[in-house]
């Protein structure tokens, strides 16, 4: 089905020449299925002539090597439209000048970066002009004022507003309420003079839309909170920028390793292959006197390559969707292993890959996105690594129980470690030390986001010389886990009855 394809495929050959495509490639540059039939289709003409210099020298490339590392470029689409894609060519086996290249379109990860770094103006704008909500709750008497944005911002023009805290909590997400509860009523009852949450209020016309509140709490001289003081931002259109701009990090992930997946693909597919045809000829020659040991044996093996594949696309399936980002329990060591069959012909052309994964409890995690962070991380380290030393470069990649109930994840490299004046600043967004076109600075930041969701930590250390170590730190699964969501701080438990007064 055309319409569940999301990595574009074209079979070319050295001259230029697209000798097949799937129906994902075509729909990206706006071609249709008989251009590549009549032979109208040459992927050096649809090539902006200022990149086919590089082009040259990445076919150079994999008719010597077989494979090259995957890199960006742009398509010339048929209505004119220059298409940014990630492109990872490899060498079909046994040919010389004939190969597959597998695409991914990036116009939805470069919108999305540029709708992101729109949004971050955005919202520097809205601080600047203090268009927040500012709200004001007297905890003696119950009664909470809001300004005029707070009122315009549940679309009643002021008119249906309650100054009444009953009122107000109300308008939380019936899921989220008794979260938002207990972190006000620590907050009243802690030391701490600020507090944060993240949840969802219903507005006027019965939507919800995503929050941020923060504010601070005054306290009397016997240090008792009197007044609580918040400002709330609607955050809903950035937690839906940062949802797309997951699912293209993901997929240009994804596409990196493309020309690995093909590899791992192309020896099952070839004994499949073999097999079924020798069945063939074993019937049509010899009919019921066929040796039916011999035809089991074939078929066997041929199934056998067909239920490598299907694990493959299974792991493909499982990172290239989009989810919800719900959490629940999540086991570490199937998603490490469903990470590294994608990304293992990658990881081994750079260095060896020692795997120790220990007995570990699931993870309060999606594992999706879990499987995002752990890819990132490995690609990252391969990337990292020198060429040409494959014998001497190590790639690890350990999971243990780390107390007090948290599970450990470690990915560590021996590459050429992060400077220390780097290292610092190595999960900022759009920080990167790749060179221009290589990396977008995202990655790192995005797990370091993914992370954090979950309620862990992700840290590095490294020494110049020496490699790098990126540790995940991530809470066990408990069946209570799930109240506390959406990133908002502490423990769900019941609400005092002096707090919902």
């Amino acid at each position: 089905d055309a319409s569940t394809e999301v990595i574009g495929l074209f079979v070319w050959d050295a001259a230029g020449g697209i000798l097949d495509a799937n129906d994902a490639f075509l729909g990206m540059i706006g071609y249709a299925r008989e251009d590549v039939e009549a032979g109208r289709l040459n992927w050096v003409a649809i090539t902006p002539p200022e990149l086919r210099d590089a082009d040259q020298r990445a076919l150079s490339e994999v008719l010597k090597h077989g494979i090259c590392p995957p890199f960006e470029k742009e398509f010339l689409a048929r209505d004119g439209r220059r298409l940014p894609v990630l492109l990872a060519p490899a060498l079909v086996e046994g040919s010389r000048d004939r190969g597959v290249c597998f695409i991914v379109d990036m116009t939805a990860r470069k919108a999305a970066e540029d709708a992101l770094r729109a949004s971050e103006e955005r919202m520097r704008l809205v601080v600047r002009a203090t268009s927040d909500a500012f709200w004001d709750w007297d905890l003696s008497s119950g009664r909470v004022t809001g300004s005029e944005r707070m009122r315009s911002f549940y679309g009643t023009g002021g008119a249906d507003i309650e100054e009444d805290a009953v009122w107000w909590f109300e308008r939380v997400h019936p899921d989220d309420r008794d979260r938002v509860m207990n972190g006000l009523r620590r907050a009243m009852e802690g030391s701490d003079g600020t507090f944060e949450l993240w949840y969802r209020c219903v507005l006027a016309d019965g939507s919800y839309a995503d929050v941020h509140d923060r504010g601070i709490v005054m306290r009397d001289a016997c240090g008792r909170a009197y007044r609580m003081l918040g400002a709330v931002s609607d955050v809903t259109e950035r937690r839906q920028l940062e949802a797309r701009l997951l699912l293209a990090d993901r997929m240009a992930s994804l596409g990196t390793l493309a020309a690995g997946v093909a590899h791992e693909i192309n020896n099952p597919l070839a004994y499949m292959v073999a097999n079924v045809d020798f069945a063939r000829k074993e019937l049509r020659q010899k009919g019921a006197a066929a040796r039916i040991d011999a035809l089991l044996s074939a078929l066997d093996e041929a199934a056998e390559g067909g239920a490598r594949v299907r694990h493959i696309m299974s792991g493909l399936k499982t990172f290239s969707r989009a989810d919800d980002g719900e959490l629940g329990p999540v086991e570490v060591d199937r998603v490490i292993q469903l990470v590294l069959r994608m990304a293992q012909q990658q990881i081994q052309s750079k260095a060896r890959l020692v795997v120790e994964l220990g007995a570990v409890p699931p993870v309060h995690a999606n594992e999706a996105r879990l499987g995002q962070v752990i890819l990132n991380l490995l690609v990252n380290a391969a990337q990292a690594l020198p060429d040409g030393k494959e014998a001497e470069n190590e790639i690890r990649i350990t999971a243990a129980p780390a107390p007090p109930g948290r599970v450990r994840i470690e990915v560590r490299d021996t590459g050429p470690g992060i400077a220390p004046e780097l290292r610092s600043r190595i999960f900022d967004p759009f920080f990167t030390t790749k060179p221009i076109g290589e990396g977008t600075g995202l990655g790192l930041a995005i797990c370091h986001g993914i992370v954090t969701s979950f309620r862990g930590e992700i840290a590095v250390e490294s020494e110049v010389g020496k490699g790098a170590c990126f540790r995940v730190l991530l809470p066990a699964w408990r069946a209570d886990a799930g109240e506390d969501r959406d990133g908002a701080p502490g423990d769900a438990d019941e609400v005092p009855e002096e707090a919902a007064q």
